[in-house]
């Protein structure tokens, strides 16, 4: 019964909007809690999270994700196929064989999902606001993800009927690429706050495209495989 309600709860986030105030952008019900590891969590709604799942286990990561208090920022399978059917067009252009997600090597899955997971725990209300085009103003949060790459996560304030800042408020995580000259390649949080035993879990909308950067993704591969 447990699992049954969570995954009705998990379509109604990623499928539907709603306008309740208890809810962000694309739903985001703030008040889940699941008793259990996040690994579990995932592996209970494989609708969303099956393909992670196996990534996780590729990197090397089941023990971060399952012991660890940490900050995830989910990414759905719809953003690791995108990701991988690029990965093929480039095979089948160069004459040569797709790729199985276990023939990615392990060190490129690692260091691409190591990128959306933080240490300690961070809810919306932990976390600073950012304003990509006021970044002076509203810079967000410089964080070094789990292996030490640079991430920016933040909330995005938005409008509502004419009012500023009292609209729907939407958790993202960038890419920024350099701390002297940011770039933004945001992805934002289809929900936010998802509470599992030993983790905080943002799930990354279905525009979400896994590495955040298709053409960096593609390159790492290429260093290890031709």
């Amino acid at each position: 019964m447990r699992k049954l309600i969570w995954m009705m709860a998990l379509g109604a986030v990623i499928g539907t909007a709603s306008c309740k105030k208890d809810y962000y952008v694309d739903s985001g019900l703030q008040r889940g809690v699941y008793d259990g590891d996040t690994y579990e969590w995932l592996a209970t709604n494989p609708f969303y999270f099956d393909t992670l799942v196996t990534v996780i286990k590729l990197a090397g990561l089941e023990n971060v994700i399952r012991d660890s208090s940490v900050t995830f920022f989910a990414p759905t399978d719809l953003a690791i196929k995108r990701a991988m059917n690029d990965v093929h067009s480039w095979r089948y252009a160069a004459f040569k064989d797709s790729l199985r997600l276990d023939e990615v090597p392990a060190e490129v899955w690692r260091k691409y999902l190591s990128r959306y997971i933080f240490r300690d725990k961070y809810k919306l209300k932990d976390i600073s606001r950012l304003a990509p085009d006021l970044p002076d103003l509203y810079p967000g949060m410089n964080m070094e993800s789990w292996q030490g790459y640079i991430m920016n996560i933040g909330v995005i304030f938005s409008d509502y009927n004419g009012t500023k800042d009292v609209g729907p408020r939407k958790v993202v995580i960038s890419d920024i690429r350099s701390l002297e000259r940011p770039s933004y390649f945001v992805s934002y949080a289809a929900t936010s706050d998802m509470q599992t035993r030993n983790a905080i879990v943002h799930v990354l909308n279905s525009e979400h495209y896994f590495g955040f950067d298709g053409n960096n993704f593609i390159n790492t591969i290429k260093e290890y495989i031709q």
